[in-house]
């Protein structure tokens, strides 16, 4: 049974890695997230934090090679939008 959804907006604030926004029938294969990420603060939660002289120092070696990724793998697709 077919169903009808109207939208007056679709607001996307903050797109993550290996996300999207679809609307309607959509057959969508093959998503790879490959993300690395150093935190050298974390997260301040509350109201009126006060830090003092904070010093953040992330030492990671692997400057170069963080970008190189090999993903050659095949994705078949079995499906499709009726």
């Amino acid at each position: 049974m077919p169903y009808f959804v109207s939208f007056g907006a679709i607001n996307v604030n903050s797109s993550q890695q290996n996300g999207g926004v679809f609307v309607g029938d959509i057959n969508m294969t093959g998503f790879d997230a490959h993300v690395k990420s150093n935190g050298g603060h974390a997260s301040v939660y509350g109201c009126s934090n006060l830090e003092g002289r904070t010093v953040n120092m992330v030492v990671d070696n692997q400057e170069i090679l963080d970008g190189v990724i090999n993903d050659q793998d095949y994705k078949p697709v079995w499906g499709s939008n009726a």
